[in-house]
Formats: C-alpha cells, structure tokens, sequence
C-alpha cells in the first residue's frame, strides 16, 4: 500500500514540475510577442569613426553608435533608415536598425 501511494505522489510531482516548466516557456514566450515598438525614420546627415548622425524629417536628431547597427550594407550618407525603439524606452531602448529600401 505504501509503495503504490509513493509511486502516485512521485507521478504528481512529475506531473506537477512538467507544468511549471511549461507554464513558465509559455510566458516568455507571450512576453516577447506582446513587446510593441515605436519606428523612426532618419538619414544618415554625417559618418564618423564611431557612429552614425542621422536627421529626421520633422528635425529630430539621432546619433547611433557603429555596435549598435547589424546592417549587412555598409550605411553611407544620404542613406534611410528605420530605428526601432521599445515603446515605453524609447531614450535608451534602441532594439534594431535597418536600411530602408
């Protein structure tokens, strides 16, 4: 009798550490999807050793630095890009940076 009532506390435990692990993927998971981001548009205006000064249309000014952009095209001057910012971040919450087409 005992050894039947281990084996189903074992099994529920089991059961139980399985769960939590899924529980816990799935909400990484949503919390990743759920992240929403906030896009600005900028060209390149100047290029130095270590970033990138770009200018927006309405004048906004950005200064991107050289570890931060993942283009595969080197960026030029004149060159559009698309700075994608977390949305509640948007001072020190730079997520990507892409080349517009």
């Amino acid at each position: 009798m005992k050894v039947i009532i281990l084996s189903l506390l074992t099994t529920l435990l089991g059961v139980l550490i399985f769960l939590n692990i899924s529980l816990n993927n799935a909400k990484t998971v949503s919390n990743q999807v759920e992240k929403e981001y906030v896009t600005y548009q900028y060209t390149i205006t100047e290029i130095d050793q270590f970033g990138y000064f770009g200018e927006g249309e309405d004048g906004r000014r950005i200064y991107i630095k050289k570890e931060n952009v993942n283009v595969e095209d080197n960026l030029k001057e004149n060159d559009t890009i698309i700075v994608y910012f977390e949305k509640n971040n948007i001072k020190d919450g730079l997520v990507k940076v892409e080349k517009e087409l």
